[in-house]
């Protein structure tokens, strides 16, 4: 995969690192900490990034702390922010800057991430069907790897959710990812 989804590993949740953050090669870094910076600097939280090497494309995805969204204000705010940084060698030629809020149906890659979604129903993909996951399955989630439910609580090994009146903990390593889903 030419594209780099930050924190999104491709195996699914490894671990609780950072919930879904994988390892990132020596640009990748250089550009997280940029991104870091600038977003930063304009008073905002950097929520992801995704670069794709091979367009040049990257991608930087904020929100204001306070409103948990980011406005069209905010990311100009925050795109007039990397002028400074244009001309430094080590950017690529071909690069392209986008900046924007990370949507109503943001991934959920990091702890942090987890955490700002508590109490809020969450999609999930599975790489097993439900049932094979958990017990006492409700015969809704049977035969599916995509489940919607209120996200409860957050650990190092799994999440915590809820659907009517059951709870189910679903370990990381069998999610390969995860969303925001509306009410």
């Amino acid at each position: 995969m030419a594209a780099l989804f930050f924190y999104l590993a491709m195996d699914g949740i490894a671990g609780m690192r950072s919930a879904l953050e994988p390892e990132l090669n020596s640009i990748e870094r250089r550009f997280l900490d940029l991104c870091r910076q600038v977003v930063s600097d304009s008073g905002l939280e950097l929520y992801d990034f995704n670069y794709n090497a091979s367009s040049g494309l990257l991608q930087v995805f904020i929100v204001n702390p306070e409103t948990g969204t980011a406005l069209i204000e905010d990311c100009v705010k925050v795109d007039r922010g990397f002028d400074a940084f244009l001309e430094e060698d080590w950017l690529p030629e071909n690069l392209t800057l986008e900046v924007s809020s990370p949507g109503v149906y943001r991934a959920l890659v990091t702890a942090s991430h987890f955490d700002g979604a508590l109490n809020q129903p969450i999609q999930l993909l599975l790489k097993k069907r439900f049932e094979e996951i958990v017990e006492g399955c409700p015969k809704k989630f049977k035969g599916q790897k995509k489940v919607k439910m209120l996200l409860v609580a957050q650990d190092e090994t799994a999440l915590t959710l809820k659907y009517n009146d059951s709870t189910f903990t679903v370990p990381f390593e069998v999610i390969k990812k995860a969303n925001l889903e509306s009410e």
